[in-house]
């Protein structure tokens, strides 16, 4: 990829461009299935298993995507775009979550063999256990607690939204083992289903959007785990190879990552949606007058271009996390601009569609019930201002 002009590599915009078609094609057909009964079509693997190119899927073993120039986190954004512009209903099916990047910045040695490397070879699926009934955004409300009993840690408290709670392998799980330290207090574990004391009352949660992505309301109830579960220790206690991160930084960095991933989901829906409403305009064209007509096709090219800004500001921090710059402004940048910016356009698109645009007989009304969560998930746009505004000016800005 060239750094200036974002021009992807042969290899990977035909991978991009299969993905999409099929997607279109594939997924789309089922979407509203999906959204009505708020389950994943019955006959998923077959689905998946008509795509002519590899998807990564963890419940299929030699399926593994190719790997591109541009390098991982660059490749993800483009897969994500294109998956998603058919629907988002199959994108739960083919993540391993994002537990996994938990333990790669938290973790020992032995814990990134054992949870890491399985959930990147496919092996398993981690989830990320965070938020609680009380709190969203504010990561240092943690109530859930952690308390040592001999050589094993004490889980008591509950979470909810955790996205593949019910069907995970094993979930990492944020707690607090001492109130009094506040943020300084949170640390990070892993229960594994079916872990005594751990249950799941809510597979899936009732919500505007995603209806049929798992997001699940967990318990614990006097879970006990062993005290190598906590990551950074082994069965002695502190790991002295790993340096100690606290939970909350641990969250937030494997949140950082995955941030950009999230406004790629956006912008495909919403390039779904523009070229959808397109279509159908154009269709009228005829029964406009040319005024009418210059107003509508500039809005739809003016929504193309904030579209491309976008996906310019993806890949901008896909480049940076592929390169290991350190900094977490630009993943912020991509999450606080896309999810908004594809929000306000799927909109548009409704608007400029008439009665049409918000009936059932479209996708755009799903898509935009849909769209609002990638705005929320892994950190809202008003947090991705206040870290922009941190790493810029410092950290007492916001």
């Amino acid at each position: 990829m060239s750094p200036t002009t974002f021009e992807l590599s042969p290899e990977l915009e035909k991978y991009g461009q299969q993905l999409r078609e099929w997607s279109t094609r594939e997924v789309r057909s089922r979407a509203r299935a999906a959204d009505t009964t708020k389950q994943t079509p019955e006959d998923w693997e077959a689905i998946l298993d008509t795509c002519p190119v590899p998807l990564g899927r963890p419940d299929k073993e030699g399926d593994e995507r190719p790997t591109f120039e541009e390098g991982y986190w660059l490749a993800q954004l483009v897969y994500y775009e294109n998956l998603c512009y058919g629907d988002l209903w199959a994108l739960p099916l083919l993540s391993a979550g994002i537990g996994h990047l938990v333990v790669d910045e938290m973790g020992t040695a032995a814990q990134r063999e054992k949870w890491y490397d399985s959930a990147m070879r496919g092996e398993s699926v981690g989830a990320f256990a965070l938020t609680e009934p009380h709190f969203g955004s504010d990561t240092s409300q943690v109530a859930t607690t952690a308390v040592r009993d001999g050589d094993e840690w004490v889980l008591n408290g509950s979470k909810i939204y955790c996205t593949q709670g019910a069907v995970a392998d094993w979930i990492t799980v944020f707690a607090t083992t001492d109130k009094s330290l506040g943020a300084a207090g949170i640390a990070c574990f892993i229960v594994e289903a079916g872990t005594p004391g751990f249950s799941v009352p809510k597979p899936n949660e009732s919500k505007l959007g995603i209806r049929n992505w798992p997001t699940s309301e967990l318990l614990f109830e006097n879970c006990r785990v062993p005290l190598e579960n906590r990551l950074g220790w082994n069965s002695k206690g502190p790991d002295d190879d790993t340096g100690m991160v606290s939970g909350q930084r641990g969250a937030l960095a494997a949140l950082s990552n995955n941030r950009p991933n999230m406004s790629a989901m956006a912008v495909g829906v919403a390039q779904a949606s523009i070229d959808i409403a397109t279509e159908l305009l154009e269709a009228r064209r005829e029964k406009m007058s040319p005024r009418r007509w210059d107003a509508v096709s500039n809005d739809l090219r003016r929504m193309n271009v904030a579209l491309d800004r976008a996906r310019r500001i993806n890949f901008n921090a896909g480049v940076d996390i592929d390169t290991g710059a350190p900094s977490r402004r630009t993943p912020a940048m991509a999450k606080a601009y896309a999810p908004q910016t594809c929000d306000r356009i799927i909109r548009r698109c409704m608007q400029l569609l008439g009665p049409e645009g918000a009936s059932k007989d479209l996708l755009l009304e799903k898509w935009y019930r849909d769209v609002k969560i990638a705005d929320i998930f892994e950190g809202s746009s008003q947090v991705q201002r206040i870290i922009i505004a941190r790493e810029v000016v410092g950290r007492l800005a916001g």
